[in-house]
């Protein structure tokens, strides 16, 4: 037997449903697993710890109905909201509309661009202490010298 067959005899225990034979090898079993034996403890608390609670009060409306549904396979009916979101409504374009609206977003994106304006580009100037750290040479061939 492996574990799985051991946890379903410890549950089997717990609920009275467990023979004498089988109880015993069940209680070898768990004299050398510790896994299992911490399953008895684990369950055995839980049990206690459900029977202080309170059982609570259902109304039987809930029940017929949660019975009901089982009976009929599940199916509800449910009304629809008053509303629907925005998100969840679906619009249909055609779609030369759709793609004439794609061509407009993509050709006003490349007006405005900042790559395409005509614009004056100022040189960014290098202030003078840097400069004067930059060889002679170099500042040459940079242009820099003044």
């Amino acid at each position: 037997m492996n574990h799985a067959d051991y946890q379903e005899q410890v549950s089997l225990y717990l609920d009275g449903m467990l023979g004498d034979r089988a109880s015993a090898g069940l209680f070898s079993h768990l004299a050398d697993c510790e896994e299992c034996r911490s399953l008895l403890k684990v369950s055995m608390s839980v049990r206690e710890h459900v029977a202080e609670q309170d059982i609570a009060n259902v109304p039987s409306s809930l029940d017929q109905r949660v019975l009901g549904s089982l009976l009929f396979g599940g199916t509800t009916t449910r009304r629809s909201p008053w509303y629907a979101p925005v998100w969840f409504t679906r619009i249909s374009v055609p779609l030369p509309a759709a793609a004439s609206i794609v061509f407009l977003i993509i050709v006003g994106s490349l007006l405005f661009s900042p790559l395409l304006s005509q614009g004056q580009v100022k040189e960014a100037e290098i202030p003078k202490p840097f400069v004067d750290k930059i060889p002679q040479e170099l500042q040459k061939t940079l242009d820099y010298t003044r």
